[in-house]
């Protein structure tokens, strides 16, 4: 029995390691590989009882010790990047919103963030697990075409900041913009702001299968204009409203708020993962960006130059929050650095956070090694932006 738990334990150890090392994605794997990349240090604990295991007793068992030696290394990889990562962010934040952007949060509303970029009890979900809001879903806010747009709306459990009116964030999922639906992974991140206190709108928009761009744009737009007009109902403050988006949804908020009249704006944009260069040569039928367009650049290069947010950044832009995973085959890092190097071309604040072992979609593990690096400082993007004094 010691022997077969000690090879049992060495083997998922390694087996998780070279999960976590494996560059490319196959979709099949892919959520095995998101979780083991965001959980590490489980792998690297089965991998050194694996070791202890072999070596406790006789016969020693070098095949425990071999598979759990490797497990262990190659597990720990992104603690080893860890606090680089976290030296790399906290910088990013300093540059963006001032050196002193801490000393700007008002003491009561410190309380309500995370006091640390990883924790213990938030390893084990505490602090999503203890997020309260009263969620009102499947409200139609558009019938574009005949087909009925929904969102989901998650009301704080907590008082106001100040005043009596709440900041908004809404909310638009990924999914190619082919497919996906408001809620889905990310339903307890979207209870884990309104805990902070925000009302969240997180919607639906026309997928790509039938409807092209700017379909989608016009949709997150009449959303945007469906809060500011409802937002009395909500106790919402029209002025105070955040766009966020994961993927494709990450674009579509780009999109929107880089485009919103000047003198109607957004206050912040935050984007994970987002495609913010769609001019690819070359794009076939198959591609995600071919079917969101309805044709090649080559073919149609003035509705590329209209969907693509690296045209339209440009000075006076709300902050924006920005999160790449270098290890993101679907939308990989170099889409946030050509957006990085044309904000730092303007005067408009912007964060960028750049988490080495990190995959597409890695903060649906909502208690993971990037989540939580990355909520921790959303949060204060966040308190800088609605909440300073």
């Amino acid at each position: 029995m010691r022997r077969f738990i000690t090879v049992s334990f060495g083997l998922l150890s390694a087996v998780a390691g070279l999960l976590l090392i494996k560059r490319d994605d196959h979709e099949a794997l892919r959520p095995a590989q998101i979780v083991v990349n965001e959980t590490s240090w489980f792998p690297a604990l089965l991998g050194a009882i694996a070791m202890l295991w072999a070596l406790a007793g006789k016969p020693r068992i070098w095949l425990g010790l071999l598979a759990g030696g490797i497990g262990t290394a190659l597990s720990l990889k992104p603690f080893m990047e860890y606090w680089a990562t976290l030296d790399d962010a906290e910088t990013a934040m300093r540059v963006g919103l001032g050196k002193h952007y801490e000393a700007r949060i008002p003491v009561d509303v410190k309380k309500r963030l995370l006091t640390a970029p990883l924790t213990l009890p938030n390893i084990f979900g505490e602090y999503i697990r203890d997020a309260r809001a009263r969620v009102w879903r499947d409200v139609v806010y558009a019938t574009p075409k005949g087909v009925p747009l929904k969102l989901d709306i998650y009301e704080p459990m907590t008082k106001p900041v100040g005043g009596d009116m709440y900041p908004a964030i809404i909310v638009i999922h990924g999914g190619g913009w082919q497919n996906g639906d408001k809620g889905q992974y990310f339903e307890p991140s979207n209870r884990y702001l309104a805990n902070l206190g925000f009302v969240v709108f997180d919607i639906q928009y026309r997928l790509s299968g039938k409807f092209k761009w700017p379909a989608q744009l016009e949709d997150a737009q009449t959303a945007l204009q469906w809060v500011r007009d409802h937002a009395s109902e909500y106790k919402v403050d029209p002025k105070q409203i955040a766009l966020l988006g994961r993927s494709a949804g990450a674009h579509i908020a780009l999109m929107t708020g880089l485009r919103t009249d000047a003198t109607n704006p957004v206050q912040a944009i935050i984007a994970f993962y987002a495609p913010a260069d769609l001019k690819f040569a070359g794009l076939t039928p198959a591609s995600q960006i071919y079917n969101l367009i309805g044709g090649s650049l080559e073919d149609l290069p003035e509705v590329y130059h209209d969907a693509t947010p690296l045209d339209w950044v440009r000075d006076n832009l709300p902050p924006i929050f920005f999160v790449e995973g270098m290890q993101d085959t679907i939308v990989p890092a170099h889409h946030g650095d050509k957006l990085s190097k044309k904000l730092l071309m303007t005067n408009t604040p912007y964060v960028q956070i750049r988490l080495p072992w990190a995959r597409h979609g890695f903060d649906a593990v909502t208690f993971g090694l990037g989540a939580q690096l990355v909520q921790y400082h959303l949060d204060r993007f966040l308190a800088c932006t609605f909440f300073s004094e």
